[in-house]
């Protein structure tokens, strides 16, 4: 189970990614810009889980189920917990 001082200082997220996993779920958290209309964006966190042990970067998409949260301590927190919950379910299905 996840706590919050394994996940970075919100800091460390507006120049890098940060992968993990926890037994079969593999996760991911890096920020994103979101265009909001044609002419603005706002910053979020974009949390990502799937099933190992491949990394990010050779899943197909359509394997990897994302969830968005806001670019703050509050979005990390609440990272953490959706981490912590469909980690739980992934490692209890055999």
């Amino acid at each position: 189970m996840l706590e919050r001082m394994q996940l970075f200082p919100l800091n460390f997220y507006k120049k890098a990614k940060f992968n993990g996993s926890m037994g079969k779920m593999n996760y991911r958290l890096a920020k994103e810009e979101k265009k909001t209309d044609e002419e603005n964006s706002e910053t979020i966190l974009v949390g990502s889980i799937w099933e190992g042990p491949f990394i990010y970067d050779k899943i197909p998409q359509e394997k990897i189920t994302k969830r968005e949260f806001p670019f703050a301590e509050e979005g990390i927190c609440q990272a953490m917990d959706w981490f912590n919950e469909e980690g739980e379910k992934m490692n209890r299905e055999v």
